[in-house]
């Protein structure tokens, strides 16, 4: 959305690296519509969708300038710990649900993303889940990569500082992308609207079906 904390955060840093960039800017409509597609492409509840419609986005614009792959953040809020809900467990149990977190990524937010960079004939990268970088990161003890709920994702900022990454990434509060772009306020202003079209879309197709299969000619039963 125009006037997003994302997209004044990606202008500056990619101006401080000197990286050429491209914004992607939608309409209130346009984020809807998009994620219809996304609903048909993958269907879920609207945090599972929702944050399939910004790499929609920028899959489309990055096919149109004509690049065949797009690199995914998935993978470093398990491996650095950056959601909310982990900061609920501690010790081993943090360790367990950390680890079966990121070895469901392949068959849930990575499919998802996939699904839909396969529908401009593109593929999605996940740096972050490099089997040899998740094996290192959870090598390492809690300690060195458990920050606060303020301060998420210590280890990883560290990181990235040496790296030499701009300080303004560096130090930005995390925030997931679907809340960051202004998708998810959208969304959900207008989900029950969306809910019930998309319910009536699912009904007409189930009754062109049922009629279709009345129509066909029934076969005799073998050997009358």
């Amino acid at each position: 959305m125009e006037g997003s904390s994302d997209l004044e955060a990606a202008k500056k840093v990619a101006a401080e690296l000197g990286l050429p960039h491209k914004t992607v800017v939608l309409t209130e409509q346009e984020i809807i519509s998009v994620y219809k597609k996304c609903y048909k492409i993958r269907r879920g509840q609207l945090n599972k969708v929702e944050l399939m419609v910004p790499v929609f986005s920028c899959c489309r614009e990055a096919a149109r300038a004509g690049k065949w792959r797009v690199l995914s953040g998935t993978g470093a809020e398990e491996l650095f710990i950056g959601y909310d809900r982990f900061f609920k467990h501690k010790g081993k149990r943090l360790e367990k649900l950390l680890k079966k977190e990121i070895d469901e990524l392949p068959a849930g937010d990575c499919e998802s993303q996939e699904l839909v960079a396969r529908n401009f004939g593109m593929r999605m990268g996940f740096p972050f889940l490099h089997p040899q970088l998740v094996e290192a990161i959870l090598d390492l003890s809690l300690s060195e990569r458990l920050g606060t709920r303020d301060s998420k994702k210590p280890l990883m900022r560290k990181i990235a500082t040496e790296l030499g990454v701009p300080k303004d990434a560096v130090d930005r509060k995390k925030k997931a992308m679907q809340y960051g772009s202004g998708v998810h306020k959208i969304l959900l202003k207008n989900i029950k609207q969306i809910e019930e079209e998309l319910a009536i879309r699912e009904e007409l197709k189930k009754r062109k079906r049922e009629q279709a299969f009345a129509r066909r000619p029934q076969r005799k039963p073998y050997g009358r």
